[in-house]
Order: C-alpha cells, then structure tokens, then sequence
C-alpha cells in the first residue's frame, strides 16, 4: 500500500496562502508536496496564532534562519547578512519586472498590481514598535548628528500612524536605521553612564538588516520612492558598521543606481507635491552621501559616482528641526554641518587633481599641474570658512548627554576629522615635502583627535577608524625616502601615538578593523630591522679595526638595542619592508597602477 500522505499540523507560508491542504512529500522533507510541485520554497515566517504573542514570537522565524546550521549555503562571494525568506512570490507573475513606487498601504508595480508586505512582517513590524521607537532614539543620539536622513517631527507622525507596517518603502528604511543603531549601540556608542535598554538584549542587528532587505524594491530600475533610496542609504552605513566592505560597496551603487535613473540629483526633477519636511529629508540625503562617497574614494581608492558639480541640490536649512539652534549661541548645528560638506567638496577638487597627475591616462600632458600652488589656494579658503564658523563649532567641548547640546560636539569633532584627512591630501600635492613637515602635520593631527571627547569618537565609531588608520599609514611616504635615526625614532613615536588613538576605540567594537593592532605589527618590523642594521653596522666596524682592544660597547638606545648612532647619517629601508602599507598617496608603485 503507498504511505499515507498525513497534512502538517502548520501550513506552510504557501498553503496558508492559497487555503490549501498542507501535505508532506515522502521524497524531500524539506518541502511539502504543493512547494514542490511548484518548484518554490518551503518556508513558515509567519507568527503563529496560538497564545497572546510577542516581538520574539514574529522574530522567531528570523533568529531560525539566521542560526539554523542546516539551513542551505548562501554565496560566499556577497558579504552581506542572510536574508530572511518573505511569504511566496506567485510563480506566474514576472518577477524581474517588479518596481514599487510611493504609497501608504502598498508598494505598487507599472502594471498597477500591489505587493504589500507579508503577514509575517506586518506583523513582526506592529510587534516590533515599541523596540523601534527605542532603537530610533538611539539613531537621534549616535547617527543623526552626522548623517540626519529623517525629519523627526515628520518620523514621528508616521510611526504613531503605523506606517512602517503598511509602505513597504517606510519598513525598510525604518528597519536600516534600526539594523544601525543596534549595531552601534552593540560597539558602546552609547555613554558609557547610560544603562542599555533591556528590551535591546535579546535583539540582533543581522535581524533588522534582513528585515530592511525584504523591503527593497526587487527591480531597481523602478524604484520611485524617496523611502527605498533611505534604506540603501542606511544599509550601506549598517555594513560599514559591521566592516562589510563589499556589501557597502553594493549598497551604495544601488543607491547611486536609482538617484541616476531618476535624475533625483536635481531637485527639479523631484515630486511637485512634496511637502517642505520631505524636501529637507532628500536634501539632507544627499549631501550626507556625497561626503560618505567622497570618503570612501578617498579611504579605499575607490571612484567618486558624483561631482559636486553634477549637483543642483540645495544645503539642508535645518529650520524644521527640533534641535535646530543652540540654547547658547543661537547657532544653527546645520551650518557646522554645511560646513563639513564644503570641506568634502574641497577634498574632491584636490583628490581629483592628485589622481590626474599620477594616472598614466593624463592627456594633458602636465604632470605637475599647480599641486602646491592648487594645495595653498585650497588652504585659504578653507581657512576663509573655517574662521567665519560659529565659535561653538570650533571648540571641542565634553560630552554632556543632552542631545541638543551635544549635537554641536559632534559637528566640532566631524570638522576636525575631515579638516585632518585635508592636511594630508595636501601633503600628497605639495611635491618634495620633507620629512619634518609630514611628521609635524601627522603630530597636530594626532593631538587633535587625543583631545576630542571619546564619546564623539565611539559614537562615529568604524567610519572614524578607517578614517584614522588611513592617515597614520601616511607615515609609509616618509618611510620610502631617505631616513636618519632623529627621523627613524619620530616615526616610531607617531606609529604607536596612533596605535594607541585606534585601540582606544577599537576596544569597544565587536568587529574590530584591527588598524591599531596592525600599526604595532609594523612599529615591530622597523624595530627588528633597525637592531639588525645596527648589529650588522657594529660587526663591521669591529672587523675594520683588526685585531686588537676589544671595542668600546656602543649605548643603548631606548628600544634597548645598540645605538644608532654609528650608522650613517641616512638610510634606506629595503622596498618589501613597505608591501603592507596601503594609504593611496603614500606610495607612486601601487596607486593607480593599471
């Protein structure tokens, strides 16, 4: 007799569907028969119905699939978090046709059809509210200063209408910024005298990450909502977070994909029945990607998808924010704001002027183009902004845990990290700079970031790590040329000066980018070879002198090792003493190099 074909005590997600018996496949338990037969995959993400229910009882099906060991390989070669599977996609629709544009209630196609979220996640979204609401609040202490996507009299209009359980839009950004917040709050971005929610224990960044993913659009190419491009946004700033480089990277061209398509970098080309908070949103948006794309070319040689001078977007005014001015001073925080963004416009110029020089593509046939004349009339007008700023933007004052009043800290502290990654790039212009020079600019850098407040700097957090790791690796530069043993012992100083800075910080990352630990490593390397050159240069000297009184013994240096004094006055360390140093205008032999 064949076996019996029992129903599962649960329908899957597509016989629940359908309103369909739920039958086992002897041949693939796996998969029921009607999964099967259609050749779609057998999942349960929706909450069960049986008992009150809660937040962990939605995200049940979600923590499954991100530990479950049994679950199916995923692609290695995408660095990015698992993805949580949504209800079934109806086989007989196209799914590579699907776009989703603006609306409340659903994500609507071309064809007029509506995908709204899944059950499942509409109910994980209600469950998950009040989660949310705290997780935001962390996003307005930690992210906001620095990359204010959301309008907060308008974010919370939406979330007290639920919004975020209804627009497919709203849900992924709301849950990219929550994957964020998690996540910073994870790697102590949070004052250390503030006790960490306890609803936040049992939850995991990877969880809203997936959730925000399930949101996206499944065709850029339609994407027509302003809320779709917000979460790409804040998907890139999550996977840099967690140092996802590569998922960054995609994130921030599907961003960049759907502001091309839609010509979204003129403001003229944007809805006409937008309201004034939404255009402050887009404008802050913007903005806030073009510096985080300028740092990015700069910090991992990447390109820059867009110029300044593509633009026709205006500042943020920041009139509509609730923190807008300064019980004190009466300044607006946008203008510190604004004025990081010049900065970063100004970088771009000069990034773009040392690339051309060094490409072997230049057709101008100039290859020194102005640099240092190009590197002053930069610094004047830096120097021009930077003296009509607002004195409360140029003191870097404590960290008080008021928001209103620390969101200015974090402009003072954003302003001398960009101003610090300008020095060096003028460095890379000015030709023959000498060592003391760099050394000097890397010493006021440094003194800089020891004296901003480590609250501003934890809250920053990853981005401000690679960014610092870049520019102790200018040191590499000073390290190709000639050295003697004053600058040899400079350098090492600055090398574990920085080393200290990183580790600092690192220490409360649960990725760590292990910049500070790799500058020790290289501190180690010169050390071993500066004994060796030292011992070599001391067994020469004695062989020289021939048979006779022993030599006197040459001092100790303070690495505990014969002097350095009797090498010759300068030196050069061997080339594959420098393979590991990575900044791009540290060294001509890997920048550029086609």
């Amino acid at each position: 007799m064949p076996r019996r074909l029992l129903r599962n005590s649960k329908a899957c997600d597509f016989c629940h569907k359908r309103r369909i018996k739920c039958q086992e496949n002897p041949l693939d338990p796996s998969r029921c028969q009607n999964c099967t037969d259609f050749d779609v995959r057998c999942t349960y993400s929706r909450p069960s119905k049986r008992g009150t229910g809660s937040l962990h009882d939605a995200a049940r099906p979600v923590q499954r699939q991100l530990t479950d060991p049994e679950s199916p390989p995923r692609d290695r070669s995408r660095v990015i978090v698992p993805q949580i599977p949504s209800g079934f996609r109806d086989p007989a629709v196209n799914h590579d046709h699907r776009g989703f544009g603006q609306g409340d209630d659903s994500a609507q196609t071309e064809t007029g059809c509506a995908e709204p979220l899944s059950p499942a996640w509409r109910e994980f979204a209600r469950f998950a509210t009040p989660v949310v609401r705290t997780l935001l609040a962390v996003y307005h202490e930690t992210v906001y200063p620095i990359f204010p996507f959301f309008d907060p009299i308008r974010l919370e209009r939406r979330l007290n209408a639920l919004e975020h359980s209804r627009n497919r839009g709203f849900f992924s950004s709301i849950m990219a910024a929550c994957a964020l917040s998690l996540a910073r709050v994870r790697d102590g971005a949070l004052a250390s005298s503030r006790p960490q929610p306890e609803e936040l224990g049992a939850m995991c960044p990877e969880m809203f990450f997936a959730a925000a993913e399930e949101g996206l659009p499944r065709n850029i190419l339609h994407c027509r909502d302003f809320d779709h491009l917000r979460g790409y946004a804040l998907l890139a700033l999550a996977s840099l977070q967690d140092a996802k480089l590569r998922a960054m990277q995609m994130y921030m061209g599907h961003y960049f994909t759907v502001l091309a398509v839609n010509q979204w970098h003129d403001e003229s080309n944007w809805p006409q029945d937008i309201g004034a908070s939404e255009r402050e949103e887009r404008r802050r948006l913007y903005w806030s990607m073009y510096t985080l794309d300028v740092y990015s070319s700069v910090v991992w040689d990447g390109c820059i998808h867009y110029q300044e001078s593509h633009a026709t977007v205006e500042y943020p005014s920041g009139r509509n924010d609730t923190n807008a001015e300064d019980p004190n001073d009466g300044a607006n925080w946008f203008v510190g704001w604004n004025f990081t963004t010049d900065l970063y416009r100004i970088l771009e110029h000069n990034l773009s002027m040392l690339r051309s020089r060094s490409s072997s593509f230049n057709l101008t046939g100039d290859r020194n183009m102005g640099g240092r004349s190009l590197s002053l009339t930069s610094q004047d007008r830096v120097s021009q902004l930077y003296s009509a700023l607002p004195p409360v933007f140029k003191e870097l004052q404590p960290a008080t845990g008021d928001p209103a009043r620390d969101i200015y800290g974090f402009q003072s502290a954003n302003i001398q990290a960009t101003m610090a990654l300008l020095r060096m790039v003028y460095l890379s212009l000015e030709e023959g700079a000498d060592i003391e020079t760099k050394c000097s600019v890397v010493s006021d850098v440094l003194a800089t970031f020891h004296q901003v407040p480590k609250p501003y700097l934890r809250a920053i957090s990853t981005p401000l790590i690679y960014h610092i790791g870049g520019i102790g690796t200018i040191l590499g530069s000073v390290m190709e040329g000639r050295l003697s043993e004053s600058s040899c012992r400079r350098v090492r100083e600055l090398l574990l000066s920085m080393a200290d800075l990183l580790e600092s910080l690192e220490a409360f990352l649960h990725r760590s980018a292990g910049a500070g630990q790799r500058l020790r490593g290289l501190v180690v390397r010169l050390e071993e070879y500066m004994q060796t050159k030292a011992s070599q240069n001391q067994a020469g000297v004695a062989e020289a002198a021939g048979p006779g009184p022993a030599l006197q013994e040459i001092p100790s240096d303070e690495w505990g090792q014969p002097g350095l004094s009797d090498l010759s006055p300068q030196f050069q360390l061997p080339d594959e003493f420098l393979v590991d140093w990575t900044w791009p205008f540290s060294m001509s032999n890997n920048y550029l190099s086609f």
